[in-house]
């Protein structure tokens, strides 16, 4: 096969790869004008007016050998010799409740991850759905994001989406420290969430 062969191949490559290209970006414009909540207009998908409401809940992880709720899935080499864990990875399934009691009135789960991310101190990415299981929210969740210093009275993450009554949610969530056992490895936050939602 000859250069010019090969380089007639590309020309047609590059050719069919160009109309596809257009073909694709003109569908999408033409479906957004015809479908016009494929845009996801809160007001379009007939959803009423923007709200707040603020919740608080305490956060129960328990990484103790007794029931835990939060355990290790994954982690390097030198994560053991880390005094931060840097590079562990942890799954939880951890209890909502109403008060810093643990068998006080149950409001849902927070279920995710945690990803210790600090070197030279101890920080983690916090990944999490908080899935509420009764009365009004029964159902709806809230994604959670963001970097949790362990030491800082006041930690702050974000809120990036939700379900059900919760859709389109966005806001903040201040986390309190209310008991750290390093012992038991318990530890119980207080999180108040501030969410803006439809």
């Amino acid at each position: 096969m000859g250069m010019a062969d090969i380089h007639s191949k590309r020309s047609l490559t590059v050719a069919i790869f160009a109309i596809f290209l257009i073909f694709y970006v003109s569908k999408v414009a033409v479906a957004g004008k015809l479908f016009p909540s494929l845009g996801m207009d809160p007001v379009q998908l007939g959803l009423r007016k923007e709200k707040f409401s603020h919740f608080r809940v305490y956060w129960h992880d328990n990484a103790g050998v007794s029931n835990p709720t939060t355990i290790q899935v994954a982690g390097a080499n030198s994560t053991q010799d880390s005094i931060t864990g840097f590079g562990a990875i942890l799954v939880f399934d951890d209890a909502l409740t109403e008060g810093s009691d643990p068998s006080s009135k149950r409001l849902g789960r927070a279920q995710g991850t945690y990803t210790l991310a600090g070197v030279d101190e101890p920080v983690a990415l916090v990944n999490a759905n908080i899935v509420f299981t009764i009365g009004k929210y029964n159902g709806s969740t809230l994604g959670i994001m963001g970097r949790n210093m362990l030491v800082p009275e006041v930690r702050e993450l974000i809120i990036i989406g939700g379900t059900g009554l919760l859709r389109f949610a966005r806001g903040y969530v201040e986390a309190r420290t209310h008991l750290l056992s390093i012992i038991a490895r318990q530890v119980i936050v207080e999180y108040n969430l501030y969410v803006y939602h439809y």
